[in-house]
């Protein structure tokens, strides 16, 4: 059973002609935040900073819709916040990928799973920009890489809800000690 806490960023943008929600968990140390007004500190921070790895939804992008905030261990929502934060991305080289394709952020660990592996946590981003290039159209687009690594770095080093420094976690509170933005783009299925 999880016992960190959690925050779930909804974000939205155009998939196969309509648009389309999809989010991340992010599990973090520290307990949740003590009440709403330090979620509120927390989520913002954290909204602010990860508008800024998408283009705006008009361009391809996606727009932060809710922040939902869930204490350790429980799948019931203790907080929920409602934005419409375009991203603020500004590469100029842009093309976008396919619905189904997404950014991958791996988070190492210092777990081992039983048979001794390292254990990672991972993000999948939609919306993500090709170079825009053919013979390197599989490949992220070097300056949203650089801003969702910018973004995942952040993660390590936390985000602050007026009185605790969050950091990035496993469910079961182990801090994630580095973060790779992988450089070619992957895919997540989506519902249909």
């Amino acid at each position: 059973m999880a016992t960190a806490a959690s925050i779930r960023v909804v974000k939205q943008f155009n998939y196969r002609g309509t648009l389309r929600n999809f989010s991340n968990r992010y599990h973090f140390n520290g307990g949740p935040p003590s009440d709403s007004t330090h979620w509120t500190t927390f989520s913002d921070a954290i909204v602010t900073a990860e508008k800024a790895i998408f283009l705006p939804i008009a361009d391809g992008g996606a727009k932060i819709l809710e922040t939902i905030g869930y204490a350790g261990g429980s799948e019931i929502p203790v907080f929920t916040k409602a934005y419409t934060t375009d991203g603020t991305g500004g590469w100029t080289t842009q093309l976008p990928a396919t619905g189904d394709s997404a950014a991958l952020v791996r988070y190492s660990t210092a777990d081992r799973s039983s048979k001794n592996h390292p254990v990672y946590c991972f993000n999948y981003y939609h919306a993500p920009q090709t170079t825009g290039a053919q013979l390197t159209a599989d490949q992220l687009n070097a300056t949203q890489k650089t801003a969702i690594q910018t973004y995942a770095s952040l993660w390590l080093t936390g985000f602050s809800d007026g009185t605790t420094n969050h950091v990035r976690s496993r469910p079961n509170e182990h801090a994630c000690l580095g973060a790779l933005v992988e450089p070619f783009i992957t895919h997540r299925d989506l519902p249909r």
